[in-house]
């Protein structure tokens, strides 16, 4: 966008100058690898697709890499191998966890015979968690009676002070949620008014969810070295849905490396660009993942291998100070997304 902003304000200026033209004819598919280890329990999760390519709107979707041959190799020569669990997403075996201070790549050969590896990456311990704080939250938007509330979650922690240490914090949650199966409507194939066909079941469900708060946050500890931090871990957002009763919001603080501080940091920033003049140029942001027969080829994403420490916490009804409109849903509870009848062992 700001390339061809560029070209255009340089166009009106120099008239005279022939304009340049861009090929773009060329269709890309380029491979993208979401996920990580760590040394918390398993099972661990990678995601392979392929971005859109340039062209035709109904080839610009996003396309899952299926078929593929994923593994991890330790520095000692023990390789793991992951399973396809859906289209596109590899997950380790359920009792295998990465070890501290041992070095790991990722290995990828695609259903096409594409070889993929990415740079070694070694895990370092990260600081335990000694207490997560909770504070509601409202932010503003530009129309006056709509706002975004929910709970920020901050991780306390002391950092060590013999080493230069670089975060990432990821969050999960689970939450109950009731809904209204006795109200469920179809509608007529050929139109009209919905027909009543109430469910007998389910109304009462409980919901798993992975991030939440899918924001990057990071740390690098070189203006904190050794002190007492209080980070912000994760914000979760009411949605209608998820402080009806009670959240439970499992916080996961981890250790990366310093390059892949580097990316995330360079990531977060080309997420905040709000498209204004003055933002900076976007910057081709390459991963840790390389093609080993064409290693030009841009790979979008980042494999790393962290220690982790994980706490959690449930947040009350009561800690919100404004709640957003509760959404109603007129189904089974069971069509949400990993959603469950079965009481989880943990909910208090």
């Amino acid at each position: 966008m700001y390339r061809r902003m560029l070209l255009i304000l340089l166009t009106l200026i120099y008239g005279c100058i022939d304009p340049i033209e861009l090929d773009i004819s060329e269709e890309l598919r380029i491979l993208v690898v979401e996920g990580f280890i760590s040394t918390g329990p398993g099972p661990h999760q990678i995601k392979l697709s392929k971005s859109g390519k340039f062209g035709d709107l109904l080839k610009s979707v996003i396309k899952n890499e299926v078929d593929a041959d994923v593994w991890i190799r330790a520095n000692d020569g023990n390789v793991t191998f992951l399973t396809e669990v859906s289209p596109g997403t590899y997950f380790t075996p359920d009792n295998w966890r990465a070890e501290l201070n041992k070095s790991y790549t990722l290995n990828i050969i695609t259903g096409a015979g594409t070889q993929y590896t990415s740079s070694p990456e070694t895990i370092v311990p990260v600081a335990p968690i000694d207490s997560l704080i909770l504070q509601f939250k409202k932010i503003p938007t530009a129309e006056p009676a709509i706002f975004i509330s929910g709970v920020e979650v901050f991780a306390r922690f002391q950092d060590p002070p013999d080493s230069r240490d670089f975060y990432i914090w990821r969050n999960n949650g689970t939450y109950i949620t009731e809904t209204h199966p006795e109200l469920f409507t179809i509608r007529p194939f050929f139109g009209g008014p919905p027909i009543p066909a109430p469910k007998d079941c389910c109304s009462i469900c409980w919901i798993f969810e992975f991030n939440a708060d899918f924001s990057i946050k990071i740390l690098d500890d070189k203006n904190s070295n050794g002190t007492i931090n209080t980070e912000l871990a994760a914000f979760i957002p009411d949605n209608g849905l998820r402080f009806s009763s009670k959240y439970m919001a499992v916080i996961h603080q981890l250790s990366i490396s310093s390059e892949a501080h580097a990316f995330f940091d360079l990531l977060e920033k080309q997420l905040s660009i709000d498209g204004d003049i003055f933002d900076p140029p976007p910057a081709t942001i390459r991963g840790n993942m390389i093609n080993l027969d064409r290693q030009d080829e841009n790979v979008i994403g980042y494999f790393h291998a962290s220690d982790v420490s994980i706490d959690t916490v449930f947040i009350e009804r009561s800690v919100l100070e404004e709640f957003q409109n509760a959404r109603q849903i007129n189904d089974d509870c069971r069509v949400l997304r990993l959603a469950t009848v079965d009481k989880p062992d943990f909910w208090k």
